[in-house]
């Protein structure tokens, strides 16, 4: 059949206008909302794709499921198979698969391809894992579709498998029996939980836990269907087929039987730019305008804090948290979100808080918060460290037991603020007393009942 037939024959086509309406209206009317609030502060390929995809794993397959299901009826329904065999049944099959399964593709392709439009982003080779997933699982659901329409009137198969399939894969991706410590689930439905942040990528192990159940069901199936007369060679394709889809599932699940909800990310090798030495700061290569401002600020608060008595030691390296992962501050090597603290103005604050440490993880609340808020007052971050002490203001409206929470709280910040406003109205040499002072009892195991 020529390729202009095939296409105009195909139920893929007359489904094609719903897919791209519905792509266009997801990538104006949802994701252009709901993804600004929780992107990176930088662009980063991959975490957009993954975002923008989410709705669309559930769809694709079902859509796929169905139309499969749709056509494989038509061919049983026009008598194909009871004509004399001039093409294998293979070829037949695929010659009507083909369009429905460009259309799955066309739809994740849409996806992620207007998200990166819309965000003005280029695709990379990361970017294109999740897509690549997802377009092997729809191959796979064009197969068992297909096998699901041979079997079931199409009137009944279509609409069954679009809406089971979809259904299948939302619940279990989303999670619905993690309750019952069933987070495997989400792990193998073809729908990749949670999306991927600044500098991380799917490990191979998270996308194969994913293709494998659906792939093997699928090659499966198509043993089943091997065509022989051989009673041996049949009942050979049944044993392999049910081996082939009971140990792809077995592997599956034993890749994923102990990840929590969110599977394992390995880092991408980011491009990274660096500057000076002790410290020497490094940030990603597109944030490399903000180094040499930031090396000073570091360089500034640190100085800043040793002068007024703090004893803190310059740190050897400073990287962006953007390459790491997560926040963390260990020794002479601190890992802070530059970038971030840089668009925020908040860069000094995070600085001190990362070089004025507590000797202790559970010091005594009222003494640390004296301790942080004159480290604060040092280098001019005392507002915004008693903005961060007193949190979140809430209206309380009618609520007594909220107002009566709030009123407590701004009574305890304003102790703290009094207490060290009594402080510094004493000399620096007294200042200094008192803070080595009070550092050597804040931790309830070095000593004082208080």
């Amino acid at each position: 059949m020529k390729l202009r037939t095939r296409i105009r024959t195909s139920s893929a086509l007359w489904a094609s206008p719903l897919v791209v309406a519905f792509a266009l209206f997801y990538a104006v009317h949802v994701f252009g909302i709901d993804y600004p609030a929780s992107r990176s502060v930088l662009p980063y390929a991959p975490e957009v794709v993954s975002f923008a995809l989410g709705p669309f794993y559930g769809l694709t397959y079902a859509v796929v499921s169905a139309l499969s299901a749709w056509e494989s009826g038509r061919l049983k329904q026009d008598g194909v198979w009871r004509l004399a065999p001039v093409r294998t049944r293979f070829r037949i099959a695929a010659g009507v698969l083909w369009p429905v399964l460009a259309l799955g593709w066309l739809m994740l392709v849409l996806a992620a391809g207007l998200a990166l439009v819309q965000e003005g982003v280029a695709p990379t080779l990361g970017s294109l894992q999740l897509p690549a997933m997802a377009g092997v699982l729809a191959l796979g659901h064009c197969v068992i579709g297909f096998a699901v329409g041979r079997l079931a009137p199409r009137l009944l198969a279509a609409p069954l498998l679009a809406v089971g399939v979809f259904y299948l894969v939302a619940f279990a991706g989303a999670g619905q029996f993690s309750d019952t410590g069933a987070n495997w689930s989400r792990h193998l439905s073809g729908s990749y939980s949670g999306f991927l942040a600044f500098g991380e990528l799917a490990t191979w192990s998270s996308l194969a836990a994913h293709v494998l159940p659906t792939i093997g069901l699928a090659v499966g199936i198509g043993l089943l269907w091997c065509g022989s007369r051989s009673t041996v060679t049949r009942a050979g394709a049944v044993v392999a087929a049910c081996l082939v889809t009971v140990l792809t599932s077995a592997v599956a699940y034993r890749i994923a039987a102990d990840w929590e909800e969110t599977p394992p990310t390995t880092r991408a090798q980011l491009p990274v730019a660096c500057v000076g030495k002790q410290p020497r700061v490094c940030v990603p290569r597109q944030s490399g305008q903000i180094l040499d401002r930031t090396r000073h600020t570091i360089i500034d608060v640190t100085t800043t804090l040793r002068t007024a008595g703090i004893p803190v030691d310059m740190p050897r390296k400073v990287t962006d948290s953007l390459l790491e992962g997560r926040y963390r501050t260990t020794g002479t090597e601190w890992h802070l979100p530059l970038t971030q603290a840089e668009r925020d103005g908040a860069l000094r604050y995070r600085v001190l808080r990362a070089a004025g440490t507590l000797p202790c993880a559970d010091p005594r609340p009222a003494d640390a918060s004296a301790l942080r808020l004159w480290q604060a007052h040092q280098v001019e971050e005392d507002k915004r460290y008693l903005k961060a002490l007193r949190g979140d203001v809430i209206d309380p409206g009618d609520d007594k037991d909220l107002a009566r929470i709030q009123r407590a709280e701004d009574a305890r910040v304003a102790r703290v603020k009094a207490r060290v406003n009594a402080v510094l109205k004493q000399s620096n040499a007294r200042q200094r007393s008192w803070y080595r002072a009070t550092l050597a009892d804040v931790c309830p195991t070095r000593g004082g009942t208080r």
